[in-house]
């Protein structure tokens, strides 16, 4: 035995449509609250009014349960039995139960009849729980709706723009015209948040080259000399033909103002507080993608070779570099080994090694350079103010803690040789061989008692005086000393000997600044990176010309496409577009980095005191060159002038 719930409902033709539930259990609960099992909508209806049972599958007992009842045959019942066979009639509010019996189910068939109860009589049920009654209609709410929306994001905007067109800067406020922006100014043009019509001159019109222009009236003088001085024809020759799909989207762009070459095709806007986002890399692998074959076919062949992906599709790096000492820099030729002569000899793998000398000399300096157990790149390659390029290594800075020059000391004061002058070390050596006599021996000092006959061939008389003759002649041998091997300028630099005299030369070193000329490399951004990782050849260069600067494979470790193509395997990706490290305009800044941001080499200059204004406690040499460090002392004034 079950309960099936039959409903009918009527269509507005007259037609009923009948459906069967079947119920779940022997227990039937019924009610105005929705977690009933038969849910009737009727205020006249408690919410949990009434149960029905069967315990024999035949007979059905109707017990109310919150003191409403119900009607039973025009009675009013609490609780009623009735044999399904014979059947019944029940009234709950405006809704009639009939209790009837097909085959072995009970049927409760529920309806709606015309006579609803008193407390819900002329009232729709749906409009009495709901918000149907208070609202519009489906059509006026559209229509509403429609021109609520027309108010707020077409007339609203276009009176705001009208209204400040003529407006400098605009008031603080809400100005309606805000609801078309999608999304914040970037922080190159954030002062023009306040200054829509700066940019946005017309209504319904596309921004202008000529609006960018007016304020940003260098930049196209500034554009890449391979791009300018190049002929129109040969531009045009290097772009990929266009397909039929870009065919279709050009000729939508010209239709609506929007031709293709503007400014803001690569410098998009509203986007995001922050830096400006990188130029799209289509706007470059548009022509450096197969562009050799192109421009060879039309009569401009170029040496460029081709580049559509960082992490797929990209040519070998070309250093700038020396490739004889004293040669002119070139950039490198792809697929050959390259050396790079600077001028200097440097082991590198003997200054980094873990133990030895230079290790132990490094520890012993720990207290007053800041070294570690070791020395480290860093020690000796420090970044220029603005973290971007390396500053060449300087003798008086980074190696003269180690490679001392000193020669003598007079009265506490070390004097050293002149670096980068050799014929002042030539004159420095040779006045100090003649100003200053032998160490006196022992034996004429004191009140020693002396034989007779000293003064005779090879006792210490004759051995002092011969000394101090001889003497002066000793300083071209430690001028020789110097620049020969295992002197302190041999074992650093090339030394030329002269032919007769003391002439001496020694090879200009050339450090290059900048190995990558066409593209741009941040230090201070991979400052949480060690130095060994990216040059790898370092730990085991022997000399100087080993060019140390990392290939494409080292970037590769960590650098990919802009849509994450790669050919190697990358534990941690950076997505690198072209503008990541090549930039468009020629005004040698950073790409993609507005001016205002980017960091100024500044340089405090003060002018040194008057000659008698201070005592000098200690110098160590002629301050002009630069070389020796001078600690000024503040003047010791009168007690009266302290005003004590």
């Amino acid at each position: 035995m079950s309960f099936i719930l039959r409903r009918i409902s009527t269509t507005k033709t007259g037609k009923q449509i009948i459906r069967d539930q079947a119920l779940p259990g022997d227990v039937i609960t019924l009610g105005r609250d929705g977690s009933n099992i038969i849910h009737i909508a009727d205020l006249a209806v408690n919410p949990q009014h009434a149960t029905i049972t069967s315990k024999d599958g035949r007979h059905v007992r109707v017990a109310a349960q919150e003191g409403l009842g119900f009607d039973l045959n025009g009675r009013t019942h609490d609780v009623a039995d009735i044999d399904s066979a014979a059947g019944g009639e029940l009234r709950f509010g405006g809704h009639r139960l009939t209790i009837a019996r097909e085959g072995e189910n009970i049927i409760l068939l529920v309806e709606r009849i015309d006579d609803v109860a008193q407390s819900s009589k002329d009232v729709d049920e749906v409009k009495a729980f709901s918000l149907q009654g208070v609202m519009l209609g489906k059509r006026m709410g559209a229509w509403a709706f429609g021109l609520l929306m027309l108010m707020a994001f077409l007339i609203g905007p276009i009176w705001a723009w009208h209204s400040y067109k003529n407006v400098d800067e605009r008031p603080d406020g809400y100005h309606a015209d805000s609801a078309w922006l999608s999304g914040d100014l970037s922080s190159a043009h954030a002062s023009l948040k306040k200054d829509c019509q700066s940019c946005h001159v017309e209504p319904f019109v596309a921004v202008t080259d000529k609006a960018c222009v007016s304020c940003h009236t260098g930049e196209h003088k500034a554009m890449s000399m391979a791009h300018a001085n190049a002929p129109t024809a040969m531009l045009l020759a290097a772009r990929h033909p266009p397909g039929v799909g870009e065919k279709i989207l050009e000729g939508f762009a010209k239709t609506f103002n929007k031709p293709q070459g503007r400014c803001v095709d690569c410098h998009t806007e509203h986007e995001g507080a922050g830096p400006m986002p990188a130029t799209p890399q289509k706007f470059c692998s548009d022509c450096h993608d197969g562009m050799s074959a192109r421009l060879k076919t039309a009569g401009h062949p170029t040496t460029l070779a081709d580049a559509a992906d960082f992490g797929t599709s990209h040519p070998e790096f070309r250093p700038l570099v020396r490739a004889a000492p004293g040669a002119k820099p070139t950039r490198a030729l792809p697929g050959k080994a390259v050396r790079d002569f600077g001028g200097l000899k440097f082991p590198h793998d003997m200054h980094l090694q873990a133990t030895g000398g230079v290790a132990r000399m490094a520890a012993s300096f720990r207290g007053r350079y800041d070294f570690g157990q070791k020395l480290e790149c860093s020690n000796c390659h420090k970044p220029e103010a603005d973290g971007v390029r390396i500053r060449p290594v300087e003798m008086q800075r980074d190696c003269a803690m180690c490679h001392s020059l000193a020669f003598e000391t007079v009265g506490g004061v070390t004097r050293t040789l002149r670096h980068g002058e050799p014929d002042q070390v030539v004159a420095d050596l040779t006045a100090y061989y003649r100003s200053t006599p032998p160490a006196r021996p022992l034996q004429l000092g004191g009140m020693q008692r002396r034989r007779p006959g000293a003064y005779a061939e090879g006792q210490v008389y004759n051995i002092y005086f011969r000394e101090v003759a001889v003497r002066p002649s000793r300083a071209a041998d430690a001028v020789r000393a110097v620049f020969s091997k295992g002197g302190a300028c041999y074992d650093c630099h090339t030394v030329v000997a002269p032919q007769a005299g003391n002439s001496w030369r020694v090879t200009p070193v050339n450090q290059t600044p900048r190995f990558l000329q066409k593209g741009w490399f941040d230090h201070d951004a991979h400052k949480e990176t060690d130095c060994a990782d990216c040059h790898t050849a370092a730990i085991g260069s022997k000399q100087s010309s080993d060019l140390l600067v990392p290939g494409l494979r080292q970037c590769r470790d960590c650098h990919v496409g802009e849509t994450g193509a790669r050919l190697v395997k990358v534990e941690t990706a950076t997505e690198s577009p072209c503008a990541m490290c090549h930039e468009y305009h020629s005004d040698g800044g950073k790409p993609w980095m507005p001016p205002r941001q980017r960091k100024k080499n500044v340089t405090a200059i003060t002018d040194r005191p008057q000659r008698g204004a201070y005592d000098v406690s200690l110098i160590t040499g002629p301050e002009r060159q630069g070389l020796y460090d001078v600690t000024w002392r503040t003047p010791a004034l009168h007690g009266a002038r302290r005003g004590g």
